[in-house]
């Protein structure tokens, strides 16, 4: 197996080694709560003119799309190499601690691993392109037990793999199948053994990835299929509610029955938001107290979120929408009403968006470039940028921010920059 690389880029200092012991931990896709908004503070309201300090980059994580999870002074990441998927462990101070086999890897359309790894436990849980949940012990790399649960329930893989950054709660993780009457499969985190599958719900799969939420004393696990979205009971599986995409979506997009839904939904006040590409539009859901139905409180057929999905900040949702595959746009949208607040185009396509400390962190895909953003509803107002030096292929793996530093990472590299205001 080839093994990463590292430079590093400045010493490591005592002050260092103080803040390991505080370190903010980003321990799943989208933080700690699923909505890709960071709580920390004291951060830097402008970069440098070239950009912020890079403390060091690591080289060797192999090929891939997915982000980084940091967690109790560790940073986990998951890469392509021969066809294998592997899971990187690395120390605070960039050094490589272990790289680790998980399972096969998706070789496909978009070569390289997908899912970001979920920290639980002592674990890392991974959803693999073929379609393998994975159980990691975090400490030795070591596999304690995996299930393709596309075989398992005969599910059907897309064109692009399984894309998915799992969801564990308590005892249980949930994950996709995609099968009959197992849309959604929840097994026992620590044995691997079936808890229940979605009887019932036999709808194929989306890119997206699910969120856990407590709507009215009921938690409940919201995910987006390949033709709907859906509320499920955690307790047992049961589908509380569903609403079918077309609901809401432009009929003028691609009317396939399918719509390769990427972005994760954002749930808030009762309500969720959901968007997709292809000119199919997003939507404003609300759902009943008690769980059993939906409105669509709006449509927004020009905020049609990809790979980078959206924030939602004092009451807008920023991000960026799809025109074509090769150009996209940067929005602000108002949450309650759904109204187009601007559309600004920013290095000619969409990206990836963070928030942190009263900031948007914005990813252009299409160069590269990282843009330090003040989230204002009336205009896309860049305060500083910089380009990502490393890497190659797409620019599709979401910025993290933990304990002040900034987190990129692009295909086989890995960077990381201190953003911390030091006065």
């Amino acid at each position: 197996m080839k093994t990463a690389k590292i430079t590093t880029i400045v010493l490591l200092t005592a002050s260092f080694f103080v803040q390991l012991t505080f370190a903010k931990d980003w321990p799943q896709w989208h933080g700690p709560n699923r909505d890709n908004l960071c709580a920390e503070t004291n951060l830097l309201k402008e970069w440098p003119q070239e950009a912020p300090e890079m403390l060091w980059s690591l080289e060797g994580m192999g090929a891939g799309y997915s982000t980084v999870s940091v967690a109790d002074g560790f940073i986990y990441v998951t890469g392509m190499i021969d066809k294998r998927g592997v899971l990187s462990k690395v120390g605070l101070d960039g050094k490589l601690v272990w790289q680790k086999q998980y399972s096969g890897e998706w070789y496909k359309s978009f070569r390289g691993a997908r899912s970001t790894p979920t920290i639980n436990d002592g674990c890392a849980y991974i959803m693999s392109g073929p379609g393998d949940i994975v159980c990691v012990d975090i400490e030795t790399g070591q596999v304690k037990w995996s299930v393709n649960t596309f075989k398992k329930y005969g599910g059907k893989l897309t064109y692009w793999g399984v894309a998915e950054s799992v969801v564990v709660d308590d005892e249980k993780v949930y994950c996709f199948a995609g099968g009959e009457d197992a849309s959604i499969v929840a097994f026992d985190k620590n044995t691997g053994d079936v808890v229940w599958t979605t009887k019932g719900l036999s709808e194929g799969i989306s890119f997206s990835s699910p969120i856990l939420v407590e709507h009215h004393g009921k938690k409940q696990l919201i995910s987006v299929l390949a033709a709907s979205v859906v509320g499920i009971d955690i307790q047992d599986g049961k589908v509380l509610w569903k609403c079918p995409n077309a609901s809401f979506h432009n009929p003028d997009g691609r009317a396939d029955g399918t719509y390769a839904t990427t972005a994760t939904p954002i749930y808030r006040d009762g309500c969720v938001f959901v968007a997709t590409p292809y000119n199919n539009g997003a939507g404003k859901i609300r759902i009943s107290d008690d769980s059993t139905t939906t409105e669509v409180v709006w449509k927004n057929h020009e905020f049609d979120v990809f790979h980078g999905g959206s924030v939602l900040v004092d009451g807008m949702l920023y991000g960026a929408n799809w025109i074509s595959d090769a150009k996209g746009g940067w929005m602000c949208i108002d949450f309650e009403t759904g109204k187009t607040m601007y559309s600004h185009s920013w290095n000619g396509k969409s990206g990836s968006i963070l928030y942190a400390d009263k900031m948007l962190y914005c990813y252009a895909e299409k160069i590269g470039v990282v843009a330090l953003v003040k989230p204002d509803p009336e205009k896309f107002a860049i305060v500083s940028s910089f380009k990502v030096p490393l890497g190659s292929k797409e620019h599709w793996s979401h910025p993290v921010i933990s304990d002040g530093r900034l987190y990129i990472r692009h295909g086989d590299a890995l960077m990381v920059y201190d953003i911390q205001r030091k006065e």
